[in-house]
């Protein structure tokens, strides 16, 4: 009786295999055969072509080294790595243009930022005071300001201060209602 049973439900468990098999064959799309994307085309916008991540960082690093006077391919390097979020190099790319041309704002401000991202908020702090000196109302320098005194330096005042600065300024600034909003969410201090 029991190997009755073991067969009965076997016959049963294949049949119903097949019939699954069968159904999802007749009623799932086929899926397109491509090929695995690389790592580096994960992450671009469809239709992006892919990128030679290392031969273009040659290429720039080369045009930087080749033309140590021109900020613009100082810049250029500085800003690849910055998008590759090689914080300390593009720092030390960002410093080279900034020596060449101090009052980019620009630049200062994405130092500011690779500064950030290290956790050396004093420095960050530090270009984005040197930005506003420079202009007094740059967005980009008022909202990172913001969040380096709000993330950085636990200083929700000081934050409040370049908020509320950046909302007179710029009331249509893309990023001032997530800003407000990261301010809210924020305890205040004792």
């Amino acid at each position: 009786m029991r190997r009755d049973l073991l067969v009965t439900a076997l016959v049963f468990m294949v049949v119903g295999f097949v019939a699954g098999w069968v159904y999802t064959r007749q009623t799932a799309p086929p899926l397109p055969r491509q090929p695995p994307p690389t790592s580096a085309e994960t992450d671009l916008p469809e239709g992006h072509p892919p990128l030679d991540v290392a031969g273009r960082w040659r290429a720039l690093q080369e045009q930087a080294e080749a033309d140590p006077d021109n900020p613009l391919a100082a810049i250029d390097l500085g800003n690849f790595l910055y998008d590759l979020g090689r914080w300390d190099q593009a720092i030390l790319w960002y410093q080279h243009a900034l020596e060449l041309d101090s009052s980019n704002t620009d630049v200062r401000t994405d130092l500011g930022v690779c500064y950030f991202n290290l956790g050396r908020f004093d420095e960050a702090l530090a270009e984005f005071d040197r930005v506003l000196e420079i202009e007094p109302d740059k967005p980009q320098a008022l909202f990172n300001l913001a969040i380096t005194r709000l993330r950085g330096k636990q200083d929700q005042a000081g934050a409040r201060r370049a908020y509320e600065r950046l909302r007179r300024a710029h009331p249509d600034y893309e990023g001032l209602e997530g800003l407000a909003q990261l301010l809210e969410g924020e305890p205040s201090p004792p």
